[in-house]
């Protein structure tokens, strides 16, 4: 979907992200004085002005990552139904010009079967489309209880339903090019629950690391069985491996003693996390697989899979490397990655054309759910934290 693609100079790398929360933590006053001068108080009116204005920016940011890829995702629906309207025209040509019945029964054949797997809003199964967008919420929900581990792991324990709160939030920030957007507004709510901004940002992305880690190893286990390029199995065992390094405790000790410039002993409770990380990942995977498993069900097909144990097993790991490949690739929202993927993998028991029609319909989807569920979160964060942010302030006045 090129037309969600950012320019490159917009991408932020990971690494300057943690640089520039670093310093702006350094810069935070451990106190705060009991009486503040004239100056300190412009300076800090000044400063919550800026914050206003950076927040407009961000949602103003969200909202256009959002409509390009709404926008790309229905082009790319009405261009591939428009081709397979195309190729029944092209089929009636033949027909008409056939000498020979039996080739004529057989074109027959195939322009029925097109016109079958023709989606209208009559022919989708709405019933499973809806389970699809449960299934998939219920996987995105199960992601913050990583990052809730992690958290705990740095010696922070915010309320569940909060981090919940700021895990689904952030979805929505993978749509600004360069996916630092999901860092920023996570780490924003996290701080607005007491939670220091580096302890925050590094349980950002050690659940993001464990999410890639744990989709590539899903998806590796089951497309070792399938025919796929080798670039896939590569892309899955890599994947895999370089994502799981950071989350292994001995590396996250190095880290976080670094980054939070004091010594770290994170003992058995990193190694708990990690294995809680994995387990809580792969229920997260399989609900997301199940979820677009109901999608390629929904969606009209002149040949159905065989085997619903089948169907599943191929739609996780697609789902699953598709999204860990179109994160990785710092594209808005996989833009384009993930249907590539989804319609290699999916279109050996569905069919390419039936494979690109339900890895987009799964785009458009997702982005309603996620938009739904951040929606939500924002009006729990707004008045759960609102009410305590207002009474701290008023004491400090």
């Amino acid at each position: 979907m090129p037309d969600c693609e950012g320019s490159p100079s917009l991408w932020i790398d990971g690494s300057k992200v943690l640089e520039r929360i670093a310093v702006a933590q350094s810069n935070e006053s451990p106190e705060m004085s009991d009486v503040a001068s004239p100056s300190v108080a412009s300076h800090h009116s000044g400063g919550k002005r800026w914050l206003r204005i950076a927040k407009i920016l961000i949602a103003i940011a969200v909202i256009v990552g959002l409509f390009f890829a709404v926008r790309s995702a229905v082009r790319q629906w009405q261009n591939e139904r428009d081709r397979v309207v195309a190729q029944i025209r092209e089929i009636d040509l033949q027909i008409a010009a056939a000498d020979d019945s039996i080739t004529t029964t057989r074109l027959h054949e195939q322009r029925d079967a097109l016109r079958r797997s023709i989606p209208t809003l009559d022919n989708i199964r709405w019933s499973r489309i809806s389970i699809a967008a449960l299934l998939y919420a219920a996987g995105t929900l199960v992601s913050g209880m990583v990052l809730r581990g992690w958290l705990s792991v740095l010696g922070h324990r915010p309320p569940a339903a909060i981090v919940i709160a700021a895990q689904t939030l952030g979805h929505i920030g993978k749509y600004v090019p360069g996916k630092a957007m999901v860092v920023v507004l996570r780490v924003g709510v996290l701080k607005r629950c007491a939670v220091p901004v580096m302890p925050a940002t590094i349980s950002v992305f050690l659940e993001t690391f464990m999410m890639m880690a744990v989709g590539a190893a899903v998806a590796g286990i089951v497309i070792v069985t399938l025919p796929v390029p080798t670039w896939m199995m590569v892309a899955a065992g890599t994947g895999a491996v370089l994502a799981s390094i950071p989350t292994m405790p001995p590396v996250l000790q190095i880290v976080t003693t670094r980054l939070m410039r004091r010594s770290s002993d994170l003992g058995h409770h990193a190694w708990l996390a990690c294995v809680k990380g994995w387990v809580w990942s792969t229920v997260g995977w399989i609900l997301i697989g199940g979820s677009f498993a109901m999608i390629v069900t929904a969606i009209p097909t002149a040949a159905p899979p065989e085997s619903t144990a089948q169907l599943l097993a191929i739609a996780t790991a697609s789902i699953s490397l598709a999204m860990v490949i179109g994160f990785a690739s710092l594209l808005p929202g996989g833009a384009g990655i993930r249907e590539l993927v989804l319609t290699t993998l999916l279109g050996l028991v569905t069919g390419p054309t039936h494979a690109l029609l339900a890895a987009i319909m799964a785009r458009m989807i997702f982005i309603a759910v996620e938009c739904l569920m951040a929606s939500l979160a924002w009006l729990y964060v707004q008045q759960c934290l609102e009410p305590v942010r207002h009474e701290i302030c008023t004491v400090n006045q």
